[in-house]
């Protein structure tokens, strides 16, 4: 070969506009026929109209693109038995072994929902979280309360095994049990980045999004609502009826939803839906409203009578009032408010 010669370099084949949007295509076609959300992909961010990629999903897409992934991992150790992992992936067509993309991912025991846990009182006797407080009319003390799950057994005020015991959130002192977890969501992470790339599909899908906790996802449609809602008039006139009826039926409500201290209601169901039967045949004018106020007056002096009689339930297996109701939150309190009256 002379010393002239020069190398030819064949020059890299662009695809056509056509060819791009076969492309297109074919992930919608796969996302129709095979792929089901809630397995292969997820809800995304609210407002957005991306989907969350899960790892059967990008397997799907990698055999359908006759792509192969290839994984290396990083391992760094932190204090206190923590460690963070990284992961590279690089994707590989099968046909030609050329390298198409390279994604990452990092995860960490340092993440809240592996670094902490919510601990509660466990019994020194059966190990069970079902510690409670022991009442003063019972000699208080604590109890791992049977109803929970616990065994019974009962202990007294100044127990180190049962006070000394940390609750709430603490570091989990089982860390090490999330290093597997924690390695392969690492893995991945940055499989799912890796094929999004490979596949040129950022513009159908978004990953990570099942890491995120509820209250931590954006919201989107609140936070491009900017302009307060219009306040109502105050020179708008309302029915003095109407107001007097609302008043009225909030008066009620919480008559009938009301719990003795042991969180029991103090009302059976069928006097709920009595009160219920009667509201709903009242209409908004002076003669209903006189029996809605009635109805005030009567139930109100029976809970005055039923709280002057109540007494405390003992924390043991004795039978539980007829009445007995597990206890709510605070939260379900107001769907309860309307669901058992109106």
């Amino acid at each position: 070969m002379e010393d002239t010669a020069l190398a030819v370099v064949a020059q890299p084949r662009e695809l056509s506009v056509i060819e791009v949007k076969n492309q297109v295509t074919k992930i919608q076609g796969l996302m129709t026929d095979l792929m089901k959300e809630g397995t292969h992909f997820g809800k995304s961010f609210p407002g957005d109209t991306k989907k969350n990629l899960l790892k059967p999903g990008a397997d799907k897409l990698c055999f359908m693109f006759r792509l192969r992934p290839d994984f290396v991992q990083e391992i760094k150790t932190l204090s206190n038995d923590h460690m963070e992992v990284l992961t590279r992936c690089s994707i590989y067509h099968i046909e030609s072994g050329q390298k198409i993309a390279e994604g990452v991912g990092l995860a960490t025991t340092m993440e809240s929902k592996y670094r902490w846990r919510n601990a509660a009182k466990k019994c020194p006797a059966c190990g069970q979280e079902t510690i409670i407080k022991g009442k003063a009319e019972y000699g208080g003390g604590w109890i791992c309360y049977g109803k929970k799950g616990g065994c019974g057994a009962k202990f007294l005020d100044g127990d180190a095994e049962i006070e000394n015991q940390p609750v709430g959130k603490i570091e989990n002192p089982d860390i090490a049990d999330t290093y597997n977890t924690v390695i392969k969501m690492s893995k991945k992470r940055a499989y799912v980045d890796a094929t999004i790339t490979s596949c040129a599909a950022s513009d159908i899908f978004t990953q990570d999004l099942e890491d995120l906790e509820p209250e931590k996802l954006p919201n989107k449609e609140a936070d491009e609502k900017t302009v307060p809602e219009p306040e109502p008039e105050k020179n708008s006139k309302i029915d003095p009826l109407i107001l007097k009826r609302t008043e009225l039926k909030e008066k009620i409500i919480s008559i009938m939803i009301a719990r003795d201290p042991d969180e029991f209601d103090y009302f059976s169901n069928e006097e709920k839906q009595s009160v219920k039967n009667i509201l709903q045949r009242t209409g908004r004018h002076e003669a209903g409203m006189a029996i809605v106020e009635g109805l005030v007056s009567k139930w109100g002096e029976e809970l005055e009578k039923r709280k002057a009689a109540y007494k405390p339930v003992p924390f043991d297996d004795d039978p539980l009032p007829a009445m007995y109701s597990e206890p709510e939150g605070e939260e379900a309190a107001e769907d309860r408010l309307n669901a058992e009256i109106f």
